[in-house]
This record gives C-alpha cells, structure tokens and sequence, in this order.
C-alpha cells in the first residue's frame, strides 16, 4: 500500500481483479479491459481508462492506486546511452533497473529484491544484505516506467532478471510477474525474450520446470574451478 493505504492496482492479474469485480457487483469482463489499461497500455491515471464508467473510476481512484515506483534519479552512459534508473518504493526502499540500449535494440534488467541474501563476493547488492522481497507489481513497475524512455521507432526487445537480489528466492512474486509481462492482456513480451538469471537456486529450478514456467534460464558460475566458486558465491556450499 502507498502512503494514502491504497492498494496498488500493479500486480494484481485477472483473477485478483474478477474478485474486486464480483464485490463491486461488476462484469468479470472488465478484468481484461483494466489489465490492458494497465499494463498494456501502461496508464498513468483512471481518468485515461475510457472504456469504463465515469463512476467506475472514481470508485476505483478512491481505493486504489496506479503507482508503486517513484523514479529517484536517472544516470546515463556517454558511450552507449543505456541509462539507470533509481527507483524509491512505498516503504522507503529503493532498487535500481538499467535500460541497455545496444544498435537499436533495448534490453531492460530488473531487480526481484531490496538487497540479496546470496553474500556474493563480486556483487555489491550482496552487501547491503537482505531488505526484503519486491511485489509482482513493483517487479513489473519497473518495465513499465522504463518503457517511456525507449527511443520513438524503438521497442522493448528483452527483459533481464538480472538486477537486484536472487530471482528464485522471490519464486511467487517473480513467476506472477512472469505471467502479467508475457500474458495478452499484460505487457505482451513473448517469453522467448526473457532471462532469468538465478546463482543457481537449484529446488527452485526444478520447480520451474516441474511448473511449466516459459523463460530462458541463466545460471551464474563466474569460475570454472568449484572450490573457487564455492568462496566466491557461497550459495554453491548447499546447491553444487
């Protein structure tokens, strides 16, 4: 929830929105129709979703929000252009995402955690320790405030969960993320175009395949040599 103890709209998928829907004595149609507003679309406001009663959205306006991110600061790269992005969440937190620009074609990296648990000795999320887990929506807020800055003509071509924290240790979060970026009525990125990058959670890899989920699998080794992994990425000592 935001500051005012709204609930934010970002996250919730068809399902979680029929059930707002039923309450309000509402058509489970509208689901589809708010979920492509939101994430399709990307909307800023309630008053942009046309399709729907004036009364509808105001109903909507006063019990929730559209927002989860608060964009902090910009950095930009002199050689490529990419740029980072500083982001503030609702608690105060804050993570980063990177716009990747590359001869035209645009990779956005995610982060799945405030910090990281993992205590990698190359990585410097994984010494700021472990805050906490990021939400379904704060995990797609993400794409969906670094997708106004793609250049005009371009599109959103990949998406990296390579940022902050460890993917498979946010598995609930990241999965339903997973469904909203790669569903119709969602942000629509074929999960071909998609990387998670895990230092290799391994119960949680099989889950994966166990569940069916659609996404390339990176895995992170970094030495070749096991005992040397073993003192870099402390997590191999329970999953080798």
């Amino acid at each position: 929830m935001n500051e005012n103890g709204k609930l934010s709209l970002k996250g919730l998928w068809i399902e979680d929105l029929e059930k707002i829907l039923s309450g309000w004595g509402e058509p489970s149609f509208r689901a589809k129709q708010m979920a492509t507003w939101v994430y399709s679309k990307g909307v800023s406001s309630f008053e942009q979703m046309t399709n729907l009663s004036k009364e509808f959205r105001r109903r909507l306006s006063e019990k929730y929000t559209l927002s989860t991110l608060r964009l902090v600061k910009t950095q930009q790269s002199e050689r490529d252009k990419s740029v980072k992005f500083l982001f503030q969440l609702s608690d105060g937190e804050t993570i980063e995402s990177v716009l990747i620009r590359d001869k035209g074609k645009n990779t956005v990296c995610i982060s799945a955690q405030v910090g990281c648990p993992l205590g990698c000795l190359f990585c410097a999320t994984g010494y700021m320790g472990y805050k906490r887990n990021l939400t379904a929506g704060e995990i797609v807020d993400q794409i969906l405030s670094v997708r106004p800055h793609i250049y005009e003509g371009e599109i959103l071509n990949n998406i990296v969960y390579m940022g902050m924290g460890e993917p498979l240790l946010n598995y609930a979060n990241v999965t339903k993320s997973l469904k909203i970026l790669t569903s119709d009525y969602g942000v629509c990125v074929s999960p071909r175009r998609i990387t998670l990058s895990t230092a290799g959670v391994v119960p949680e890899i099989y889950r994966l395949a166990d569940e069916g989920v659609k996404v390339k699998l990176a895995i992170s080794l970094h030495a070749a040599d096991e005992e040397l992994r073993k003192r870099l990425m402390p997590v191999t000592n329970k999953h080798s």
